[in-house]
């Protein structure tokens, strides 16, 4: 999914790759509601879904600046993540047992549901309805 580059990375590339890698490993852990205490939240996971996959916008912006610092094409990144999201297949865990490809499965399975979720949810940035003026109008 990601090139590889030959070599060892300086500190920096290995810092911005792990930050890449961890935003992807979020899609695949179990999310929490926000009130209990866990390592990833579900909106933790839905940022990471955003930034992964956002055409436009600050996280879409993020993901290409850090991406730009190692080398990739952060476009590329955000295209191949939705096309995933969409059916293609996620790359498979190493552990090849049968439980941990099971698990894989089901985690690829929530987290497009959870992907289309939030694709077809209402604009969070769109205002909410005022009911100012119409408790003047009454």
């Amino acid at each position: 999914m990601i090139p590889q580059t030959s070599g060892p990375q300086s500190p920096e590339a290995a810092l911005v790759t792990a930050i890449l890698m961890q935003a992807y490993r979020d899609l695949f852990v179990t999310a929490k509601s926000d009130g209990q205490a866990t390592f990833t939240t579900q909106t933790e996971q839905d940022q990471a879904i955003a930034f992964l996959t956002d055409r436009t916008g600050p996280h879409a912006c993020h993901r290409a600046f850090l991406c730009s610092l190692i080398g990739w094409d952060g476009n590329v990144l955000g295209e191949r993540t939705r096309r995933m999201m969409e059916g293609a297949d996620f790359p498979l865990p190493t552990d090849r047992t049968p439980a941990a490809q099971k698990r894989h499965a089901e985690a690829v399975a929530d987290i497009r549901t959870r992907w289309l979720h939030l694709k077809n949810a209402p604009s969070r940035r769109a205002p909410p309805a005022s009911s100012v003026g119409a408790a003047r109008a009454a």
